[in-house]
């Protein structure tokens, strides 16, 4: 899978329909998978951890990984899954410490400071919008620069509702006042998407390659970005090379 040059993939997908601009005043952007490449997360989760509790647990190291993954199926979707502080109590490790252990895989998706830059230009206000704990965006942050590119961050920690919930779109007018109707929101989260949907947002976009590694996501509710340049007309596009992808590079 080739997510810089999608052509080169095989596909049956339909081209998202171009997005009424003139319409269009705020732009919700989500972090991981969408701004960011979503592969450190799936690294981070899906092996380091469970490894790492494993090892902590060295006695019976099959029951805690049983455990571990347990907890994240009751929790998914909610609050706790994205709280720092929930895991850090429930796994007796130094997550910060560990997601150093990974740093190479924080990189911006393909075309995201391009995109930011562009409809910054364009006079968009941009808002990022994002499950992730503050401290885990600012440790992103750190790397990548990437809030710089946005007029506002949102945590939904600072809400105390997950972009799953209708009541973090409630409470995102109290920080962030926004029109639904002339609103972009362009995130991973299907189920996010699907709220925002619920409470007025009217232009959503999802993307097929949240992890550039993983497979593509399928949604025939949402219209699925390959990348995220796909927002925009060819001739609105900044020249690249003018923005860096990472910091670290």
């Amino acid at each position: 899978m080739d997510i810089a040059t999608t052509s080169k993939n095989p596909s049956d997908a339909t081209e998202p329909v171009p997005l009424p601009w003139h319409a269009i005043d705020t732009v919700l952007f989500d972090m991981d998978g969408t701004l960011l490449d979503l592969h450190f997360d799936n690294r981070f989760w899906r092996e380091l951890i469970p490894d790492e509790y494993a090892r902590l647990h060295a006695h019976e190291p099959d029951r805690a990984r049983q455990r571990l993954f347990a907890e994240m199926d009751r929790i998914r979707g909610r609050l706790e899954w994205y709280c720092l502080d929930h895991w850090i109590r429930f796994t007796g490790l130094d997550l910060l410490a560990l997601k150093q252990r990974l740093v190479e895989h924080v990189a911006y998706q393909p075309h995201a400071p391009q995109v930011l830059q562009t409809l910054r230009r364009q006079g968009k206000r941009l808002v990022l919008v994002t499950n992730a704990h503050p401290e885990v965006l600012a440790f992103k942050h750190s790397l990548t620069g990437v809030a710089d590119h946005l007029h506002q961050t949102v945590s939904a920690h600072a809400l105390n509702c997950a972009k799953e919930d209708t009541c973090f779109w409630d409470r995102l007018q109290t920080v962030e006042r926004y029109e639904p109707e002339r609103t972009l929101l362009v995130d991973d989260n299907l189920a996010a998407l699907f709220t925002a949907r619920d409470t007025g947002v009217s232009h959503l976009r999802g993307m097929r390659y949240p992890d550039s590694r993983g497979p593509p996501m399928e949604s025939s509710d949402f219209a699925l970005l390959d990348n995220l340049g796909e927002l925009l007309p060819a001739r609105a596009f900044i020249p690249d090379g003018l923005y860096g992808i990472n910091r670290q590079q």
